[in-house]
């Protein structure tokens, strides 16, 4: 018997993620991100480069930080 938290109500989970794409469109145009887990949209970017969820801390594997430079020397 599985798990009640890992029961996926599929008409609850369109219904949000409509939600979600609702509120990207109307934000500026480009990638919109948000955690799978919890959907929050705010991030921690730490010095390694690694990124985690602000609310519920969970890493973030489909966004990369690297450091760029700018050509100047």
């Amino acid at each position: 018997m599985a798990a009640v938290e890992n029961v996926v109500r599929l008409a609850e989970f369109r219904r949000r993620k409509a939600l979600a794409q609702r509120a990207g469109a109307s934000a500026e145009p480009g990638a919109q991100y948000f955690c799978l887990r919890c959907e929050a949209e705010e991030f921690h970017l730490f010095a390694t480069g690694t990124i985690h969820c602000a609310k519920c801390g969970a890493l973030i594997r489909n966004i990369a930080a690297t450091h760029k430079d700018s050509g100047a020397s």
